[in-house]
């Protein structure tokens, strides 16, 4: 039989218990926005100087770019004070999002793969990322402490393994 489930005796995802990323992420997302903002400049800088006849088109097309970029680096401000993850007993959730918030959630019976990927600035600043692939949405959890992820990934592993079996 296919009871009915009142829907304010089911469990919620609490706020308040999804821990925040490592402060260094938000440097780590920002050095990507500087990268660009320079790399801009000097491509806007080097064509306004090839093309001496209409330097203001690339000094116009680098300044939307600029500030473009400019808006971009405060909403991952924002982004990174709403970025958060929840482990529990029987899944992982992500929570992100500044204009359109979402959380997602993968039941560990649902994981297939878990690996921890470190570019070379997150490497820098010993954070990395922990993709979960599941059989339905992928989870990339960024701006963890390389240790935790480590942790997170094989407490990931485990459970889904450990569901599977029961299955």
């Amino acid at each position: 039989m296919n009871e009915p489930v009142d829907v304010s005796e089911i469990p919620r995802l609490d706020e308040e218990s999804f821990s925040p990323m490592h402060p260094h992420f938000l440097r780590v997302s920002l050095i990507g926005s500087a990268i660009f903002a320079v790399a801009t400049i000097v491509v806007g800088t080097t064509v306004a100087l090839v093309v001496p006849s209409r330097p203001w088109i690339p000094i116009l097309v680098m300044s939307v770019m600029l500030a473009l970029t400019a808006v971009t680096a405060g909403l991952k401000v924002l982004e990174v004070r709403n970025i958060g993850y929840l482990l529990r007993d029987h899944d992982l959730s992500y929570r992100s999002g500044v204009l359109v918030k979402t959380v997602e959630t993968v039941p560990f019976v649902r994981v297939q793969h878990a690996r921890i990927s470190q570019g070379p600035i997150e490497r820098s600043f010993g954070l990395a990322t922990l993709e979960v692939n599941s059989a339905g949405p992928d989870l990339h959890i960024r701006g963890l402490p390389a240790d935790d992820a480590e942790r997170l990934k094989i407490v990931v592993v485990e459970r889904a393994g450990d569901l599977a079996e029961e299955l």
